[in-house]
């Protein structure tokens, strides 16, 4: 059990890191905002789940991924439905980011198109496994990834996390951070999951805040410590542990980390 001196440490910290952060001119770099570019709830689902998925490596360079896919359509939820698979490895046969093939993102853009066709949205989709299994996010999650997979007819290496490997699984609940809270960052599509349900998209950033802090011990990045670091923000904000989620990878990333704790500790 954390002490209540750390925890109420870290919240006074959070919240003033919250405050100055978690404001939409940060997202200028964050894949969050190729979502606000889309009203309608279909195409935020696709668009997410793209960005999400890309969102690796350099910052620029998977932007950049991003938006050269998003390029090919207006409303991609309803005009990849008239793209064969052909047409999908075609177009992106030059594409690369990474490890991530032309061949294999048109795969992944084959298989969300099989999972519209037969659950006319990401969102049923996700919700039917969510139902089947009885709430548990860790199975509905290993659930959907296998369908996709299965839509897909392709392995997905990479771009798609398998769950049961016990991997953190970092860009999906990221994706999910994005389509169930709603607040100036995130556009809260899905409205059957619950924010306090979320498991912590663990980020080197926050994961580094989180031992800077002494919050957590110095471990591997995988599932048992996503879930053990949302415990702990889960004893700082019952209701909402990914709420500081986005302005603390902000801070992190623009190198803020250290100041900002060593500012707070100097007026103890």
């Amino acid at each position: 059990m954390i002490a209540k001196e750390k925890i109420k440490t870290a919240q006074q910290i959070f919240e003033k890191v919250y405050a100055e952060y978690h404001h939409r001119k940060y997202t200028v770099n964050d894949p969050v905002h190729w979502l606000y570019s889309f009203p309608d709830k279909g195409d935020k689902e696709v668009v997410g789940l793209i960005s999400a998925l890309l969102a690796f490596g350099n910052a620029k360079a998977f932007n950049n991924k991003i938006a050269w896919i998003l390029s090919l359509w207006r409303f991609p939820s309803k005009e990849l439905m008239n793209w064969s698979r052909n047409d999908f490895v075609s177009t992106l046969i030059d594409f690369r980011h990474r490890f991530v093939s032309g061949i294999v993102m048109a795969h992944l853009l084959y298989g969300i198109r099989r999972i519209i066709e037969e659950h006319r949205s990401i969102g049923s989709c996700f919700y039917k496994h969510y139902k089947k299994s009885s709430g548990n996010l860790w199975h509905t999650i290993d659930n959907f990834t296998d369908e996709l997979r299965k839509s897909a007819d392709c392995s997905l290496n990479f771009l798609l996390p398998i769950p049961k490997k016990g991997g953190a699984c970092k860009r999906v609940w990221l994706y999910l951070r994005w389509m169930v809270r709603k607040d100036e960052i995130d556009v809260g599509c899905w409205k059957f999951l619950k924010q306090e349900q979320l498991i912590v998209p663990l980020d080197t950033h926050v994961y580094q805040w989180a031992v800077a802090l002494r919050l957590i011990s110095p471990c591997s990045l995988n599932a048992k410590t996503a879930i053990y670091l949302t415990e702990v923000f889960r004893h700082i904000n019952p209701d909402d542990p990914l709420r500081y989620d986005f302005s603390l990878c902000q801070a992190g990333m623009l190198g803020m980390r250290d100041k900002i704790i060593y500012d707070e500790r100097k007026k103890e």
